[in-house]
């Protein structure tokens, strides 16, 4: 729950810093007589700006809900640990942590600043598959690239 709360947090402070620098730009691109304050004034004095700051609300709500998920694919963690960390690699993420029967993958730079620091994706062993899961977008793109490792590996030991 707190790790929720935290994301929602994030999120909401997010859309808060893009909805002022739209206010911002739409000041400065269109040389309106006006201040920020005063346009912020403008803004909330008509519905609009009220649906857009509830539609912040809720997107930043929700968002944790939705944005980040867990995948399953048909590996060995120990046996296809070559081809998990080349498609990690490839996805822009390197190796942090490694423990019994899981890795810990991060994103560098700039993808990580992108990722309002949300760049933590696991790998885990269960079963006879592993689960990837972190942010939507970078476990499926990182899923995408290890399954056509795998299927690579396999057809070429075969």
């Amino acid at each position: 729950m707190k790790k929720y709360l935290l994301r929602s947090l994030k999120y909401f402070v997010t859309f808060c810093v893009l909805l002022v620098a739209l206010i911002w730009l739409k000041i400065t691109y269109e040389k309106l007589p006006v201040t920020f304050v005063g346009m912020l004034e403008i803004y909330f004095s008509a519905w609009n700006g009220w649906a857009m700051a509830a539609t912040i609300v809720v997107l930043s709500a929700t968002y944790p809900i939705f944005g980040f998920v867990n995948r399953l694919v048909e590996a060995d963690i120990v046996a296809d640990r070559q081809q998990i960390d080349a498609a990690m690699e490839a996805s822009g993420l390197v190796l942090t942590k490694a423990g019994e029967g899981y890795l810990l993958y991060r994103a560098t730079g700039l993808q990580r600043l992108t990722l309002i620091f949300e760049d933590e994706v696991r790998v885990e062993q269960s079963g006879t598959q592993i689960v990837i899961s972190g942010h939507r977008r970078t476990v499926v793109r990182a899923t995408i690239r290890l399954e056509g490792y795998l299927t690579h590996k396999r057809r070429y030991n075969e």
